[in-house]
C-alpha cells in the first residue's frame, strides 16, 4: 500500500496518471495489482524496444503481442493483458493524458482469438479429495483446506475469495453469508454451508486465537492479508494439478441447480430478461444450497 501511495504522488506525471487511472478502474486492490503487473510488462517491452509509452508508434502493440508469444505467454494471458491495457489507456484518454487508446478494438490491432485448445480443466472430485487430503492440521493446513472447501462450494473467483472480511460476514441458519467483491468491483453474496462452513469455522478459530478476529479472512503465516500469487502458491504446494479457477469450473460443472441460479451465483451476466423484473429474490442461493460436498460426487 505504501508503494501504491508513493506512485500516486510520483514526480513522473505519466506514472501518476496511470495510478489514478487504476483507482478509477477498480476499487479492488488485488485487481489493481493485476492490472499494474500487466502494465509493467508492457513498459518492459517499451523499454527494450524504444517504444513511446505515451504515444506508441503504429505496430507497437501488435509487436508486443508477438513479443509475448515468443516468451510463451498463453493466449488467454495475452488476451487478458490486452483488455487490461485497453482499460488503462481508455481512462488515460478520458483524462486527456494520451490522444488515442492503442489497445482498443477500434484503434488498436485486430484482437487475436483465444485458443480453444486451452480450456480451463475442471477439478474432478477425486482431484479435490486428494487436495484436501494434502492439507494437514497445522494452521496453514486448516487455512488451505478452508479455502478449497469454500472455492468448491461457492465457485468464487480468487479476487472475490480474497475480498472476504470478518465485518462482511453474517450468520445464516445454514452457515455464513459473505458479501464479497466480484469482478468489476460490485458486491455479491455467497452462501457458505456444510463442510465448507465447518472448515471455515476452524480457520476462524485460528484467527481469533491469534488476535485476528477482524479484517481480511485469509492470512499468511505472519498474519498479513493473503495476495493472489500467494493463494496460487498455497494451492500448488498442496497439489500441482489443481488451480483455484479449476474449482470455479467444478462449481459450474457438478452443481445440479438450474442454469439461472448458477449464473447468478457465479456472478455472470444473466441472459434471461425475466430476471430484470425480480429484484427481491436471491436465486443464486439455490445454487449454493444444492452444491454437493466433494465426498458425495
Amino acid at each position: 500500500m505504501k508503494r501504491e501511495m508513493q506512485r500516486l504522488v510520483s514526480s513522473d506525471p505519466f506514472e501518476r496518471a496511470v495510478m489514478l487511472a487504476l483507482v478509477e478502474i477498480s476499487a479492488v486492490d488485488a485487481t489493481r495489482r493485476e492490472y499494474r503487473r500487466d502494465f509493467e510488462l508492457w513498459l518492459a517491452f517499451c523499454g527494450e524496444n524504444g517504444v513511446d509509452r505515451v504515444a506508441p508508434q503504429d505496430g507497437a502493440v501488435a509487436a508486443w503481442v508477438e513479443w509475448m508469444k515468443l516468451k510463451s505467454h498463453a493466449s488467454k494471458s495475452r488476451a487478458r493483458r490486452m483488455s487490461a491495457l485497453s482499460s488503462i489507456y481508455r481512462e488515460l484518454r478520458r483524462k486527456r493524458v494520451v490522444a488515442v487508446n492503442p489497445f482498443s478494438i477500434d484503434e488498436g490491432p485486430k484482437r487475436e482469438r483465444v485458443s480453444v485448445d486451452e480450456p480451463t480443466q475442471v477439478a474432478t472430485p477425486d482431484m479435490v479429495r486428494a487436495l484436501l487430503a494434502a492439507c494437514d492440521e497445522t494452521p496453514l493446513g486448516l487455512r488451505d483446506a478452508a479455502m478449497v472447501r469454500v472455492l468448491w462450494s461457492t465457485g468464487m473467483r480468487r479476487v472475490s475469495l480474497l475480498s472476504m472480511t470478518a465485518e462482511r460476514m453474517q450468520k445464516d441458519h445454514m452457515g455464513w453469508i459473505a458479501t464479497v467483491v466480484k469482478k468489476g468491483g460490485e458486491n455479491q453474496r455467497v452462501l457458505i454451508r456444510g463442510k465448507a462452513r465447518d472448515a471455515l469455522d476452524r480457520w476462524l478459530a485460528v484467527l481469533k486465537e491469534g488476535g485476528l478476529a477482524t479484517g481480511p479472512i485469509w492470512r499468511t503465516k505472519s498474519g498479513r492479508p493473503l495476495e493472489l500469487r500467494e493463494l496460487n502458491r498455497a494451492m500448488a504446494r498442496r497439489a500441482k494439478d489443481v488451480s483455484p479457477h479449476m474449482l470455479r469450473v467444478a462449481f459450474l460443472t457438478y452443481n445440479p441447480a438450474g442454469l439461472e441460479a448458477k449464473q447468478e451465483a457465479a456472478g455472470h451476466s444473466d441472459p434471461a430478461t425475466t430476471r430484470l423484473y425480480d429484484r427481491a429474490s436471491w436465486r443464486g442461493r439455490q445454487a449454493f444450497e444444492q452444491m454437493p460436498e466433494v465426498e458425495d460426487v
